[in-house]
């Protein structure tokens, strides 16, 4: 199909489209092969169905101007109640285990409660969030553009300084609170970090840090901390192989199987009720991420301008690209360092690729995850309102003296990819 002048005719409307070496050859007139690999659908139709609901909802919410800051809507309020009963669990379980040894006797029969109490309670308690530990941690003294760019951003949304940067080899930037003191901390991922321009970078470290402003670390500590503890009763309440195995021995060895067949009533009785109580927690959630991302793309357009937060996200759908080129980088082209290896995929990438992807997202309703709208309805949101100038921008030359200061972070970061790879 391909001719020497590089065009091509489209096989579904005839129309003459352009081909582009090592890209996917699409028409921009009928959409012909804008997904050639086809949707890769990775949750239940319910879930589909529900995120392409919320995430129209929300787009209508936020185009007539019906939310205009963050909140305690009702889907955010209802999370946090579903989360507060799940996180007395654990509580009450450890008090049901010191009163059982202090008031209840004899003390042969109230140690072993006590203790499958007290372990209960250990084993649901909410935990800290933790960084990963392949991260490395970048400080103020390490980086003091980066830091002073992070101060800008921090004072101009209103919310306070960031304590570390922690760089990986993720295709992500992430905003969290560490420990218990939650101290404030961003994320940058190498391959997303390392393809992006100047002003794209301060249009996502202010969406990130909008986050912190937002109270959406806080929100997803407690809803994430309920979660584990769903996750346990789950696990606890779902017949295993290893339950399955020991009620088909002691049917086989004749012996008595009174426990394993109450083991299995338990679980289809309490199984499906946490299943459920999960689901609806997610299904409360979901309304209060997305919207919250819609609030912080608000805060990246008016912090950086709202032409270079709306490049951020299109730069976002070529996050994967970008991780295999790193990969690849890494593997086999030993003559080029990696992370130039990165730039040149994302900088090389034509406008009509740029295209396809956006387009794709809106097949697709392709997102950076589930907590996330999709990509073409948010960048859409931003250039549909009234655009805005900066008021914070990042230079060149600050851009790079931030790469000089993460580059032995860096190295460290893709000496341990290589390795892993």
């Amino acid at each position: 199909m391909q001719t020497d002048a590089g065009v091509t005719r489209c096989p579904q409307c005839a129309q003459q489209i352009r081909v582009d070496p090592g890209y996917v050859t699409w028409c921009d007139q009928c959409d012909w092969n804008v997904d050639p690999t086809g949707p890769d659908h990775k949750h239940p139709a319910w879930r589909l169905k529900l995120e392409h609901q919320l995430a129209d909802t929300l787009y209508r919410e936020l185009e007539t101007g019906r939310v205009n800051r963050p909140g305690w809507d009702l889907a955010r309020v209802t999370a946090y109640l579903l989360s507060a009963v799940l996180l007395v669990l654990p509580l009450v379980a450890l008090i049901g285990g010191v009163a059982l040894l202090v008031f209840y006797r004899p003390l042969w029969l109230s140690i072993p409660m006590a203790a499958v109490a007290l372990g209960i309670g250990l084993m649901l308690r909410p935990r800290a969030a933790r960084l990963d530990p392949d991260a490395e941690l970048v400080h103020r003294e390490d980086a003091p553009v980066l830091f002073r760019l992070l101060d800008q951003i921090a004072a101009s949304i209103g919310t306070p300084r960031v304590a570390a940067v922690a760089l990986d080899a993720e295709p992500n930037l992430y905003f969290t609170r560490v420990g218990w003191r939650f101290r404030p901390v961003i994320g940058l991922g190498l391959p997303l970090w390392t393809g992006l321009r100047p002003q794209e970078r301060v249009a996502l470290l202010a969406h990130e840090l909008g986050h912190g402003k937002n109270g959406d670390a806080r929100h997803g500590w407690v809803v994430g901390a309920a979660e584990s503890v769903l996750e346990q009763l789950e696990e606890a309440f779902t017949e295993q192989p290893y339950d399955e195995y020991k009620l088909d021995a002691a049917h086989d060895l004749g012996t008595d199987t009174s426990v394993g067949h109450l083991t299995r009533l338990i679980n289809a009785v309490v199984g499906p009720i946490v299943r459920g109580y999960a689901w609806l927690l997610d299904r409360m959630n979901l309304r209060a991420n997305q919207r919250a991302e819609y609030l912080a793309d608000r805060t990246a357009g008016e912090v950086a301008g709202s032409d270079a937060a709306a490049w951020a996200l299109e730069r976002t759908l070529l996050a994967d690209s970008s991780h295999r080129a790193l990969e690849r980088a890494l593997r086999f082209e030993k003559d080029l360092p990696p992370l130039e290896a990165v730039r040149r995929a994302v900088t090389e990438t034509p406008k009509r690729e740029i295209e396809r992807r956006l387009r794709l997202s809106r097949l697709r309703e392709t997102r950076t995850d589930s907590s996330h709208p999709p990509t073409y309805l948010r960048t859409k949101l931003i250039r549909t309102r009234a655009a805005t100038s900066a008021r914070v921008v990042l230079g060149l030359d600050d851009s790079r003296t931030i790469d000089r200061e993460l580059a032995p972070a860096a190295e460290r970061v893709l000496k341990q990819l290589r390795a892993a790879l």
